[in-house]
C-alpha cells in the first residue's frame, strides 16, 4: 500500500528538520545522508524519494533554516520602524544564537561552508541574504532616506558578528563583540 502525500510530506519535514541541524552543527562535508536519514528515523533508501541528491537538500535545508531561522522569528515582533529594527538585532546579535540553542540562522552559521560549494548553493545562500537585506531595509526606509549600502553594512555586521563569536573561544570577547555589533548597527539604522 502506497503511503499518503501526508505521509510523504511529514517525512520530508523530519528529513529537512535533521538535516538542518546537522548541517549547521557539521557542515556539508561532515554530514552524509545516512546520518540524516538515521537522525530522522527514516531508511537511507528512502532518501531518493525525497531528494535528488544531498547538493538539493543542502539547498532545501539552508531555505528551511532560514524561513524558521532566529532572524525570521523576529520578523513578526510586534514592532514598527526602528523599534523593530532594534528587536531584530537585539534578538539576532545574543550568545543565545551564536550557541546555537534555538533557531540558528544558516546566514552565520554555514558562511566559510557555502563559500566553497557549488554554484546553486552559492545562489540560494544570495537569495537569502539578499531577503534579508530587503526586509530590513523596508522597514529602515519607513523611517529615513537611508542609502541601501547602509543595510548591507548592517546584516554584514549582524552575519559576521555571529559567525565570528562562534568562531572565538573568548566568551566576554563575544559577548562585546555582539554588543559593539549591535551598537553600532543601530546608529547605522538610526542615521545617528
Amino acid at each position: 500500500m502506497p503511503y499518503t502525500a501526508e505521509h510523504k510530506q511529514q517525512s520530508r519535514q523530519r528529513i529537512l528538520d535533521s538535516a538542518v541541524r546537522l548541517f549547521l552543527q557539521q557542515g556539508y562535508e561532515k554530514t552524509g545522508i545516512s546520518e540524516i536519514m538515521q537522525d530522522a528515523g527514516l531508511t537511507h533508501g528512502g532518501f531518493y524519494a525525497h531528494f535528488s541528491s544531498k547538493g538539493e537538500l543542502y539547498i532545501e535545508a539552508m531555505t528551511h533554516a532560514a524561513k524558521n531561522g532566529r532572524f525570521t522569528a523576529h520578523l513578526n515582533n510586534g514592532k514598527q520602524g526602528e523599534a523593530w529594527l532594534q528587536g531584530v538585532l537585539e534578538g539576532y546579535l545574543n550568545l543565545d544564537h551564536v550557541e546555537g540553542d534555538e533557531s540558528p540562522c544558516p546566514l552565520a552559521f554555514l558562511v566559510t561552508d557555502i563559500a566553497t560549494r557549488e554554484s546553486d548553493v552559492r545562489h540560494a545562500y544570495t537569495r537569502i541574504y539578499k531577503s534579508m537585506n530587503r526586509f530590513i531595509s523596508r522597514q529602515a526606509t519607513e523611517e529615513s532616506n537611508r542609502p541601501g549600502d547602509d543595510i548591507y553594512a548592517v546584516t554584514a555586521m549582524m552575519i559576521g558578528g555571529v559567525a565570528i563569536s562562534r568562531a572565538i573561544d573568548d566568551p566576554r570577547l563575544a559577548k562585546r563583540l555582539l554588543h559593539s555589533c549591535k551598537q553600532t548597527a543601530g546608529k547605522l539604522l538610526s542615521g545617528d
